[in-house]
């Protein structure tokens, strides 16, 4: 077992109740026991360049867990000096001076979720501002790598040109947009969709013009080839409650179905038992992650290995799973997301190429 990835899923508390949210909102917090078992039993597995994740809910609520992690990771560093890199996604509405100083001096990336003027309609009404002003300081922080994602719903779509825009005008480097699939989106939503794109795209060609690089991700690199989920094999996640799993997503995603069919088949079972008998555990349910792949999904009864976009197309099974359909069945909606925004990467490539 050699992971390049381990996140500590440290809380399910949010003090926000976002619209668009797939998660069930809880008061659970990871232990000092637990964090202290996850990270000495993964320790000696982490590849040589390693990333250390803290997800939640909102993680700064739980900011004492960060620094003992941190702590922690570094005491058992000491003698494999292993290169770690630190992330987190927040909200951002829990930040201090004292957290900044403390993100900037052990060099975190952050993801900062901020959904521009879609924001105060879909997250916390009037967060807005709040969230604003923390993007602008974890700017001025020279060691911290800020990355922000925007989600939007198939009623917010039209905001999306206008709020990467502003965005991007307040400086920030790299931001990436999401779209929440829980509910189906119609053909007008969808056509919407396309005539943000369009525009968008006219925008990241002027700043490419100016600058030479594309700060919005879902534009970036036109990858070729199938996509496989390297969930359950080169990255695991520890929840509050000592769970292992293969990935983030795929506690929420099952909360109500356990012991079902699918849970036994991608839960690796509590942390301490899977430590006990990982070299067991670990071949026989990680095979399982092995399988999701889009040459073996399929949409709308047709295999996405027949599919004309097949080579570019990238779509995470579990967030696919959330609007209702099985692990590996793309909804159709999803799929005509798919393509426009293929077809719409291809034109910004054709034209800077």
């Amino acid at each position: 077992m050699k992971i390049s990835s381990l996140t500590l899923y440290i809380t399910d508390d949010c003090n926000f109740n976002c619209k668009y949210c797939y998660q069930t909102k809880g008061k659970a917090y990871m232990s000092e026991q637990t964090l202290e078992d996850a990270l000495v039993f993964y320790f000696p597995y982490l590849a040589d360049r390693f990333d250390l994740n803290f997800y939640g809910g909102e993680p700064l609520l739980a900011f004492d867990l960060i620094k003992k992690a941190i702590s922690k990771t570094s005491s058992l560093n000491e003698k494999l000096q292993k290169k770690g890199e630190y992330s987190l996604t927040t909200n951002g509405s829990f930040m201090t001076q004292e957290i900044l100083d403390f993100l900037n001096n052990h060099k975190f990336s952050v993801e900062l979720s901020f959904d521009g003027l879609a924001h105060d309609l879909q997250r916390k009404k009037g967060s807005s501002r709040k969230v604003t002003n923390t993007l602008k300081g974890l700017l001025d922080y020279p060691n911290i790598q800020v990355e922000v994602n925007s989600v939007f719903t198939s009623s917010t779509i039209e905001t999306l040109y206008e709020s990467i825009k502003n965005i991007l005008s307040l400086g920030v480097p790299s931001v990436n947009f999401s779209l929440s699939t829980l509910e189906p989106w119609d053909e007008d939503s969808l056509e919407k969709y396309k005539r943000e794109l369009t525009k968008l795209r006219g925008l990241l060609l002027r700043i490419y013009e100016k600058q030479g690089n594309c700060p919005v991700t879902n534009f970036g690199e036109l990858k070729r080839g199938r996509f496989s989920c390297v969930a359950g094999e080169d990255r695991f996640v520890v929840t509050p409650n000592s769970d292992v799993w293969g990935c983030f997503l795929f506690p929420d995603y099952f909360k109500g179905k356990e012991r079902s069919l699918e849970y036994d088949k991608y839960y690796f079972g509590n942390l301490m038992d899977f430590a006990h008998d990982h070299e067991s555990i670990y071949p026989k349910i990680s095979k399982n992650y092995s399988k999701l792949m889009m040459s073996k999904f399929s949409s709308a009864g047709r295999d996405c290995l027949f599919c004309q976009y097949f080579e570019h197309c990238r779509v995470c099974p579990i967030n696919a799973a959330f609007s209702g359909a099985e692990i590996g069945n793309i909804p159709d909606h999803i799929c005509k997301l798919k393509r426009i925004e293929i077809d719409e990467m291809h034109k910004f490539h054709n034209l800077i190429t």
